[in-house]
């Protein structure tokens, strides 16, 4: 998220317009991404109303036309609404979507190494995606540019080459599927 942050503010003004969904990417978002203008942050709010992100995208570009639009969303999130990316590329609108990739719903599969090896070996748990997905893939589909990344210099590289560009770009980050805790630190009530 620092990287994301100072490479926003490196933008200068007009200061893009931030985009946030995603449990967790969302609640780390609204502490370290500072907005230096008012009315430059959309969420989607705390505890629901996920798929939200790129449909606040296209609005925020469409209203906003000087302004890059940046969205942060975790891949729960993004999952909501991916196909959007598709309206993005078709309407050339200036969207770099950052999809922060731990493989699931607050993280990839967490069972113990018991339960993957027992009876259930073969059913992933209901909040993992499939590892490392290829979330840039689906707007390159449509002609977009797509990025993946898993190093901080990548991210840079990324960011830097996306913001520039302003045109419609995924940047799929891949992060350590036990990186972080459920929003609300609720996961004992689950």
């Amino acid at each position: 998220m620092k990287i994301i942050r100072d490479a926003i503010a490196g933008l200068g003004s007009p200061a893009p317009i931030l985009v946030s969904e995603g449990a967790n990417t969302m609640d780390v978002g609204r502490s370290v991404l500072v907005q230096t203008e008012p009315r430059t942050r959309l969420d989607a709010g705390t505890w629901g109303t996920m798929g939200v992100g790129l449909g606040y995208c296209i609005a925020a570009a469409v209203a906003s036309p000087d302004r890059l639009v940046v969205a942060v969303e975790g891949d729960s999130g993004f999952g909501f609404s991916a196909m959007e990316v598709e309206t993005l590329v078709r309407y050339q609108l200036p969207v770099v979507v950052i999809v922060f990739n731990n493989g699931g719903v607050y993280g990839g599969d967490r069972r113990s190494p018991d339960e993957i090896s027992g009876p259930y070996k073969d059913d992933p748990a209901p909040t993992s995606f499939i590892p490392n997905a290829g979330y840039h893939t689906l707007i390159e589909a449509f002609g977009g540019k797509g990025y993946l990344v898993g190093t901080p210099e990548e991210l840079k590289s990324a960011l830097s080459e996306s913001f520039s560009a302003r045109k419609p770009a995924v940047i799929n980050v891949i992060i350590d599927p036990y990186a972080g805790a459920e929003s609300g630190r609720l996961q004992h009530k689950n």
